[in-house]
C-alpha cells in the first residue's frame, strides 16, 4: 500500500466528521447511524488493521451505503 493510502485512511479515522457529512467519534470509520445501517460482519471488519484488511473494509462500507 502506498504512503499516500495510508495518509488518507489515517486521515479519515482521525476525522470528526463522518463520510455522510454527520459528526463522528475520533478513531471511528463512521458515525453511529451509518455505523450501525452496515451489516454485523462489515461491522467487525472495520477493526481490522490499517496494514490488514481495514482499507479494503472501509471501501467496502463506504459503497455499501452509497455515500
Amino acid at each position: 500500500m502506498k504512503n499516500s493510502e495510508v495518509q488518507f485512511y489515517l486521515k479519515e479515522l482521525q476525522s470528526e466528521e463522518c463520510a455522510c457529512g454527520e459528526t463522528k467519534k475520533k478513531r471511528k470509520s463512521f458515525c453511529y447511524k451509518c455505523f450501525t445501517s452496515l451489516p454485523r460482519e462489515m461491522q467487525q471488519d472495520l477493526y481490522q488493521s490499517i496494514w490488514e484488511g481495514y482499507p479494503e473494509a472501509y471501501d467496502k462500507a463506504l459503497a455499501w451505503l452509497e455515500l
